[in-house]
């Protein structure tokens, strides 16, 4: 059970987020279509919620109800599917929390740390969409944010991390989970990220690779539309688009946690 020999939404790698805590809680709902290089095609329909609580954690809440799978000719032959080659499986729910643990101010990177589980709602394990078990990542967060002479608000963000999940009768795998990224934000509205992401295990088929492109424009102060494109390599060559609808909508708990929000850079 490695991301090489599942489906393409069972075993992911995770997005890198910078380690500072917005002011306001996301609301995230969106699609995602994957295509394998073997002719494989899924689809699935996101959702994402992170509150945060003050400026020092927040809270994290994300996957999708279902995927839509179709298995090509040269998958089902190696994967030996003989009963089902396309259908409708649940999805995995994932949740957990991130801790900013030192801001030095805004000259210096920020260091946080984020622990994200994935519950055991993924099924249809017999067709290779899902790992019918928990899985854990518990990573260390990197980043600091930018701001040149014209403008222009740059974050570089990186992460390394520990990534376990359950193989049933076979044990646990575990692997070294890690991710870098650009953000550029030219313009007001306007926010283009370059990232490359994976992790490494000590298994076959568990070296999956990542490359990022993200784009995201901000219609009002309350609402993002984002797209993005995300190609695999190694162990888990694929192609996938995703298009989200971000709304930032007020802190949920902002009478018992005020928050300081990030200062812009160079100021004291």
């Amino acid at each position: 059970m490695n991301p090489g020999t599942m489906g393409a939404n069972a075993l992911p790698t995770f997005q890198l987020e910078p380690p500072w805590v917005e002011d306001y809680t996301l609301l995230q709902v969106g699609a995602a279509t994957q295509w394998g290089w073997k002719g494989d095609h899924s689809l699935l329909p996101t959702f994402r919620l992170i509150t945060p609580f003050g400026k020092w954690a927040e809270a994290i809440f994300e996957g999708a109800p279902f995927e839509g799978w179709w298995a090509s000719p040269e998958t089902r032959e190696e994967w030996k599917l003989t009963t089902r080659t396309e259908g409708i499986a649940k999805a995995d729910i994932r949740f957990g929390f991130k801790v900013l643990l030192a801001d030095g101010g805004a000259d210096l990177p920020k260091l946080a740390f984020r622990g994200i589980t994935k519950a055991t709602t993924g099924k249809d394990v017999e067709s290779r969409r899902f790992v019918d078990g928990p899985a854990y990542l518990l990573e260390v967060l990197l980043g600091q944010r930018m701001r040149s002479d014209h403008g222009v608000i740059i974050d570089l963000c990186t992460s390394v991390g520990y990534w376990i999940w359950q193989q049933q009768e076979t044990g646990q795998n575990d692997a070294v989970h890690w991710a870098a990224a650009l953000t550029v934000q030219p313009r007001e509205r306007l926010t283009l990220a370059i990232e490359a992401r994976g992790y490494i295990g000590w298994q076959r088929n568990d070296k999956p690779i990542v490359v990022a492109l993200r784009a995201g424009w901000l219609f009002a102060d309350f609402f993002e539309l984002g797209a993005t494109m995300n190609v695999g390599f190694v162990d888990a060559p694929r192609l996938e688009g995703r298009l989200d609808l971000r709304f930032r909508l007020p802190s949920l708990v902002p009478l018992l946690f005020k928050h300081d929000p990030l200062p812009p850079p160079g100021s004291n």
